[in-house]
């Protein structure tokens, strides 16, 4: 598999478990006021990763 094809892999798993950390938090503290700092730096990791790979693709729809 190549180095491309990883990277885009890892910002697809990234973005869709990102917001596991904010449904435990919600679910744990049995309220929705609060925004997981874990679900916002996991989404922010993958969308960086989705630029990466974005540009070693050369695509800009992916880009922007």
């Amino acid at each position: 598999m190549s180095t491309t094809t990883m990277v885009g892999f890892l910002a697809g798993f990234l973005t869709t478990i990102s917001f596991l950390p904010q449904v435990v938090k919600t679910w744990k503290s049995r309220s929705a006021s609060d925004l997981s700092l874990g679900m916002f730096s996991v989404f922010s990791v993958g969308v960086m990763f989705w630029l990466v790979y974005g540009f070693l693709i050369q695509e800009p729809p992916i880009i922007f």
